[in-house]
Formats: C-alpha cells, structure tokens, sequence
C-alpha cells in the first residue's frame, strides 16, 4: 500500500489530496499540495496553490512552506500566517497577494481534546504519547491526523527557510536548495501544531522515513517556523481531535 501511494503521489506535479476519513479518524479531511519526498529530490520548490485559493476557513489548520522555501506556512482555525525568510527574527504576517506555498497540508478538525502531559517528555517519548493518547481516544493511528501542544515546550530548535543556499543566511535546508535562519530556545511557552502522516503519507507531508511534521508559533502567533527538535513540558496540554 506504501509503495502504491508514493508511486501515484510523485507522479503529480501539483497533488491536490482530499481524504474524508470516518469516526475513527477523528472526521478529519487531509488536503495537501505539494510532496516533501519530490521537493528533496528534484528542488523544484515551485507554487503548488495559492494561499487565498486553497479554500481554507474556520476549523482549518495547516503548516507548510512558501514556494521558492521563502518561508513557512501557518495555519490556525483558518487563520493564515506567513514567516519570510527575509526576517530575521522569525516574525509572522499575513500573506500577501498572490503568496502561493511550495507545499501545503491542511486539515479540517471538528473540535480538540485536552490530554494533559503528565511528566517531561523529549521529543521521541511525546511522539509515542501522541499515538497512545490518540489510539486511547479512537483515533485510527493508521490515517494522517492533526494534533497540537500548548504550554511550556524545552530544547526547541526551529527555522525559517530563506529561499537561497548562501551561507550568510544560514545552514543549508535539508530540501537541498534553500537554506534558513535558525533560532533555539532552552524553554518556552507557544503552541505546536503537527501534522502525523501515517503510512499513506510519509515522505509525502513529512520528511521520508518521518512520520510527524511539526511547526512551532509563539503564543501571540508573532513568531513561526517549522520545528527541527522539541521536548514537551510537564504541564502542557496536548490536543487531539475529537471523534464526531
């Protein structure tokens, strides 16, 4: 079945994925434009949709990347909001005209659950949470799902693509032809929003081989970008969607 959906993904160049899962599935509908996997292989970062054409509204939630990786997308309850690689801390504004993403996931969710985080948790011990918690509460964990985290977040690393490889600008992004600020944090308040691609997906919304693409925002939303490392505070609260 992997094999079978990464053979039809790569074969689009504009993929345009509409999946209407059941109950089970938290009634959460997956629109993406783009492919992580044909990004990294080819570097054609080129517009897949336009923001203001993607139909996004309330009870929508989105992360992704600016066509030519000049920045990341964010998406809260149908609430867009860019940061452009030119900005050096990072900040957010909302999209332009004619702003168009290289790659773009969306989901539609009914409503949230509040799973508190009971003890701190590095990044592959939350990920394994996310997937207890979510099987606990019906989410079929073989289908992509949305989730989030609010509270206190440690060793965050985090970046902002630059649509450029020049080194003055920062590292070179694993994309392969952007490169990207970079900015850390030992321990901070904000808000994760995180897509979990399951098999159907992988290498399609996430890196290849990972199955979690996550964005981190400040809790004003002043600040965003696609999160490279992470641990979850005890007293943060995880969100998952609730089964209608």
């Amino acid at each position: 079945m992997k094999t079978k959906w990464h053979a039809l993904l790569r074969g689009w160049p504009l993929l345009v994925a509409l999946m209407a899962f059941g109950a089970t599935a938290a009634s959460t509908d997956v629109r993406v434009w783009g492919n992580f996997g044909r990004l990294m292989h080819t570097g054609d970062a080129s517009a897949q949709v336009v923001l203001a054409d993607a139909g996004i509204g309330r009870g929508d939630y989105g992360v992704g990347a600016l066509a030519q990786m000049r920045g990341e997308i964010w998406v809260w309850d149908g609430r867009v909001l860019v940061s452009r690689g030119h900005d050096e801390d990072g900040r957010t504004e909302p999209p332009r005209d004619g702003d168009a993403a290289a790659l773009l996931a969306v989901v539609r969710v009914g409503g949230w659950r509040e799973v508190p985080v009971p003890r701190d948790l590095p990044q592959p011990e939350f990920e394994r949470f996310v997937l207890e918690q979510a099987q606990a509460h019906r989410i079929d964990v073989e289908r992509p799902f949305a989730f989030a985290v609010r509270g206190p977040v440690t060793a965050l690393a985090w970046h902002v693509v630059t649509g450029t490889a020049s080194a003055a600008h920062g590292a070179r992004h694993a994309l392969g032809h952007a490169a990207s600020r970079r900015f850390t944090a030992a321990r901070t308040d904000g808000v994760l929003l995180g897509l979990y691609s399951a098999s159907a997906l992988e290498g399609v919304v996430s890196h290849p081989g990972e199955r979690f693409h996550v964005h981190f925002a400040t809790s004003d939303d002043a600040r965003s970008g696609h999160v490279d490392a992470y641990a979850v505070a005890a007293g943060a609260v995880l969100l998952l969607p609730v089964p209608q």
